[in-house]
């Protein structure tokens, strides 16, 4: 009986080797590592690319934050075309309805005009306003809406530079690619990716600032940028902190992005850039 129990397991044993394991293959974790470290270097090549070549470029930038009780959001529509340039960047706010201003720059003469919305019709008796205007920036990242990618890239740099963040790819099923990674609050913080008043950097507790916000960089088929963003929320003691920034790359500029100059009689001119300076200042205390 002891042979037959035997010879009967021996026989089980044979058998089972032949059979596949339920489950799925683990991948190598270096090379794992590996591919999304490459996939993310090439989503960063992607940005550097579209900032470096933008010229004739038309984007849109959503931001929003939440610290504390404060909070603040906007979308600003940016258009660029010609050598040299004209620029004109539309901000419209989502957090104070009505306070919304485009500001455009052409590209011949040396003023500037700012369109202003209801929440600012107050600082002018005309709905335009024109004022002395610095040239077109030939520094990319300091040109509106680009500006901002740069940052993010700077943000992302400290952050997968500081250990705490592992980069991961996905192939999309239209032929592009999906790069995760994060942005640490500090980073976000120390590359001021959206201007944050040193009274409200404050309220962030200090067990915060190492936090981690998903961030997603998105390449097309043909390696042009399509989508950053930066998204999440973090809880504190005293409450959250949450972050949604982005840039959306929305193809080549039209001629109809800009507007004719307006008449005289719609723009009120600031003589020189002392008014300029003080009409900003008044800008900036009624948006708060």
């Amino acid at each position: 009986m002891r042979v037959t129990r035997l010879a009967l397991a021996a026989v089980a044993l044979v058998a089972g080797c032949g059979q596949s394991v339920a489950g799925s293959p683990v991948a190598n974790p270096a090379d794992a590592k590996a591919a999304g470290e490459r996939l993310y270097n090439q989503g960063v090549s992607a940005i550097q690319t579209y900032v470096k070549d933008a010229t004739d470029f038309r984007g849109t930038v959503y931001r929003y934050g939440v610290i504390k009780d404060k909070r603040s959001g906007s979308e600003v529509n940016v258009s660029m075309r010609g050598d040299p340039p004209a620029l004109i960047t539309k901000i419209k706010s989502t957090s104070h309805p009505g306070f919304d201003y485009d500001l455009y720059r052409p590209a011949d003469g040396d003023r500037e005009y700012i369109r202003l919305g209801p929440g600012y019709a107050k600082l002018a008796p005309t709905p335009w306003v024109s004022g002395p205007a610095n040239p077109v920036s030939g520094f990319a990242c300091a040109i509106s809406g680009l500006q901002t990618l740069c940052k993010l890239v700077d943000a992302m740099d400290q952050s997968t530079k500081g250990g705490g963040v592992s980069p991961q790819g996905t192939r999309l099923a239209d032929g592009g690619t999906e790069v995760r990674t994060g942005i640490t609050l500090k980073a976000f913080i120390d590359n001021s990716v959206i201007p944050i008043p040193a009274d409200i950097t404050a309220l962030v507790e200090p067990e915060m600032m190492g936090r981690t916000f998903p961030t997603k960089i998105v390449v097309n088929a043909d390696g042009t940028l399509r989508t950053v963003e930066v998204k999440g929320e973090v809880p504190g003691k005293g409450g959250k902190v949450q972050l949604e920034v982005g840039y959306e790359a929305r193809g080549r500029s039209a001629a109809d992005d800009f507007p004719p100059l307006p008449a005289a009689d719609q723009t009120t001119a600031l003589a020189d850039k002392a008014a300029s300076d003080d009409f900003w200042a008044r800008l900036g205390a009624l948006r708060g």
